[in-house]
């Protein structure tokens, strides 16, 4: 802790007014003077040896939420407890909080400090800064003897982790996604055609159907080729995948490609699990992150954690890499697929697209437009002159069957995921 070299401090005055009467005292043979600089002497030892003893096995503690959104205002509460028995007066605490405008919170402590009551400050302080894991602390307190002469400073390793979420904007209407029809579970049972091993009725045979499914008992009797139909269990499992990569970084500060991406899949996760759906994430970058599927408000949780840190890294392909992922979708499923623009390749992912609906895998595709956003990387000006235009992409896209959102710089993100191309 840095410390300013003063010399018309209190303590140094009275140190020169004792020193002085002694020496008066003695010279002019005045035992006044001589008893008035020994009193200031013992004076400024007793609130000396107070100052000292002011920290002595003092005692600190931070306690509030460890989660919380950007721009939510976060309480937090500190306990002071000194171990010594000697009251201490106007002790000023200062707090870090890296999340918010101001990093040093500080407060006053109007009242008497002893072992007998401690004391408990409250200061609510606004996280203005971006996503991501915080550390609080440590706590800086200072006091000073009841005469404000000697002052003493120390530095209280009281560190907390804070976990700043994207703030997610709410989706009032999402009717794109549907409903899970079994409230809290995530999968639904429908009779349709399917391959499992449950028979359900009967149809007429047409061209292209399996031979093998053909029941020739009833095809005997109604002199017509007959075909079996079996119960197939639907999921209504929501698969996030977001593109990751270094290039789909672009703009400075809080206002990034990466954070439309982030607080987009956030909406999306949170209305999904509100519907009852099960979600899982998949997270393409260097290396594949995935949180697999459930559902409820802890899963929500778990999603919400890996999101807060989520950072772009490597250089592969958005579309190469859905290979990877292509074995954890679900037939019947939904996968979200979301993106900068300028990662999208029309040659690459329509394949992808009707490899995923032959499954009958429903697609929704939200581009975040990063040419809206300053470039970040020396190879961004030739990456996006050589991507696909906004307008083939939303042509192509369109007529792949694609539900398709497009959310550029500055619009209203809950808004533009509302209002399909």
């Amino acid at each position: 802790m840095n410390t300013e070299l003063r010399i018309l401090t209190k303590r140094n005055s009275l140190l020169f007014i004792s020193f002085f009467s002694l020496y008066l005292g003695y010279m002019l043979g005045n035992r006044l003077l001589v008893c008035f600089g020994f009193g200031l002497l013992f004076l400024l030892f007793f609130t000396w040896h107070s100052a000292h003893n002011f920290f002595h096995e003092f005692k600190a503690s931070r306690a509030h939420y460890p989660r919380t959104f950007e721009e939510a205002e976060l309480r937090i509460a500190i306990r002071l407890v000194p171990g010594t028995k000697i009251p201490i007066y106007m002790l000023e605490v200062v707090d870090i909080f890296p999340p918010g405008d101001s990093w040093h919170v500080s407060a006053l402590v109007p009242v008497r400090l002893d072992t007998s009551s401690g004391v408990e400050l409250e200061y609510s302080s606004v996280c203005t800064r971006r996503r991501g894991i915080y550390v609080l602390g440590p706590l800086e307190i200072t006091a000073a003897d009841p005469l404000g002469i000697h002052v003493r400073r120390m530095e209280l390793p009281v560190i907390t982790d804070l976990l700043v979420y994207p703030k997610a904007p709410v989706l009032s209407l999402y009717e794109v996604l549907g409903d899970g029809t079994l409230s809290h579970v995530g999968v639904e049972t429908l009779l349709r055609p399917g391959h499992s091993e449950e028979f359900t009725s009967l149809r007429e045979y047409h061209e292209g159907d399996n031979p093998r499914r053909i029941h020739w008992p009833s095809s005997a009797r109604h002199e017509r080729f007959l075909i079996k139909e079996f119960r197939e269990e639907i999921t209504t499992e929501v698969s996030l995948i977001l593109d990751m990569h270094r290039l789909a970084l672009s703009g400075l500060g809080d206002v990034t490609s990466i954070e439309y991406i982030i607080k987009a899949a956030a909406a999306v996760a949170q209305i999904a699990i509100d519907k009852s759906h099960l979600v899982q994430l998949f997270a393409l970058s260097d290396k594949m992150q995935h949180v697999p599927p459930e559902g409820g408000n802890q899963h929500l949780i778990t999603i919400l954690d890996r999101l807060t840190l989520l950072r772009p890294r490597g250089d592969g392909h958005f579309e190469d890499e859905m290979e990877e992922v292509m074995p954890y979708l679900k037939s019947g499923s939904t996968a979200i697929l979301i993106a900068a623009a300028s990662n999208i390749h029309t040659e690459k992912i329509s394949p992808i697209i009707r490899q995923l609906m032959n499954h009958r895998i429903k697609i929704m595709i939200i581009l975040v437009d990063d040419r809206s956003f300053i470039k970040f990387w020396k190879d961004q000006e030739e990456h996006m002159k050589r991507a696909t235009p906004i307008a083939e992409l939303k042509e192509v896209l369109s007529r792949e069957g694609c539900s398709l959102f497009l959310v550029a710089k500055e619009d209203d993100v809950a808004l533009k995921l509302q209002m399909p191309v």
